[in-house]
């Protein structure tokens, strides 16, 4: 039993050794299309390359619903969005983030100063135009991944 309980203990340590899993937040205006995308993909991206990382999107000013083109979009890609509705930026969701990417707003009032903030603002409409927003955004995400998996390898 003690054998057990050691072995148990050892586990749980190196499991927890690299912390909880990080994050990125990704923030459009509304909460409902670009960050929506970027959380869908990033996380189908991760995955592939096994990292352990997660995605939120979030609002800064956000509507009552996803947007229709965007939950279409990512249906024909084979992905879904990681909420069913649009939610708000909170400070504690910068605080406890590894990223946090902006596609447009200002979010002085979120991120603790001296945090970094990668702007993404130069993204396509998704309503206008949603395989030209996707496929910046996966582009900008191979970037991001990298450096992700240049971490994982320095650890």
């Amino acid at each position: 039993m003690k054998y057990f309980l050691v072995l148990s203990l050892l586990i749980g340590l190196a499991e927890g050794a690299d912390g909880p899993p990080r994050k990125v937040v990704f923030v459009c205006e509304h909460g409902a299309a670009k960050s929506v995308i970027a959380a869908a993909e990033f996380e189908k991206m991760a995955k592939e390359r096994g990292l352990a990382v997660s995605a939120v999107a979030r609002g800064t000013n956000v509507d009552a619903e996803l947007s229709a083109p965007v939950v279409k979009g990512l249906q024909a890609d084979g992905l879904k969005a990681n909420v069913t509705k649009p939610i708000r930026i909170q400070s504690a969701d910068a605080a406890d983030a590894s990223r946090v990417v902006t596609f447009g707003p200002d979010l002085s009032a979120f991120v603790p100063a001296g945090q970094g903030v990668l702007d993404w603002s130069a993204t396509p409409s998704p309503g206008k135009d949603y395989k030209a927003a996707r496929d910046y955004i996966r582009k900008q995400l191979e970037g991001l991944l990298a450096q992700f998996e240049k971490e994982a390898k320095t650890k």
